[in-house]
This record gives C-alpha cells, structure tokens and sequence, in this order.
C-alpha cells in the first residue's frame, strides 16, 4: 500500500491549528513517511521477532 505524498499533506492539513508551524507539519510529514516505510518492510518480511532482536542483542553485548 503506497501512499503518495499529496494523500500525506492532505492528512497533516486536516489537523492544522493556527498554531501550527511550518516545523509541525515537518514533523509530521516524517513521522508519516516513517510509518509508512516500516509497513512496507513488514510486508516485505524485513522485520525481526522479538526473539530475534534478543538473540542479535546478546551478541552485541558480549
């Protein structure tokens, strides 16, 4: 599922205050494309399990 930027600033325009700044909508739009990026790499199998990422931790700290 791709959602296309016009479909991100429309969501982040619907949620402007007049004390919004050109910094929140930033923030927004990263936190979006962010979001949307790790759907996409759970789809594609590019995550870890829990037991995983414990596994992988152990070897990082020894």
């Amino acid at each position: 599922m791709k959602i296309e930027l016009k479909d991100h600033l429309i969501q982040i325009a619907d949620r402007l205050t007049p004390e919004s700044t050109l910094e929140d909508v930033y923030e927004q739009l990263s936190l979006l494309a962010d979001i949307e990026i790790s759907e996409q790499q759970e789809q594609n199998g590019e995550i870890l399990t829990q037991a995983a990422v414990e596994e992988k931790s152990k070897e990082w700290l020894k």
